[in-house]
């Protein structure tokens, strides 16, 4: 697991054919309540609302851009 901690966290969706990023980001604790919120967000998405087409997966990014975890999209 990471050691980033607090800081500003990028939620970037990978779908089969695309990645649509998070410019905005949010500002939170540590690398684990980034994964959780990615796990309550990839409920909420589905894959027939809106332009993204089977979304796979979160891209999690630091502020620098560094990758700090992949979180899957289960739907």
């Amino acid at each position: 697991m990471s050691t980033t901690r607090c800081g500003r966290f990028f939620f970037n969706i990978r779908s089969e054919q695309d990645l649509i990023r998070d410019y905005s980001g949010s500002v939170l604790p540590d690398i684990e309540t980034a994964i959780s919120a990615a796990l309550v967000g990839g409920l909420q998405i589905r894959p027939d609302a809106g332009c993204l087409r089977h979304p796979q997966q979160f891209e999690i990014t630091s502020e620098d851009g560094k990758l700090v975890a992949i979180v899957p999209i289960d739907y």
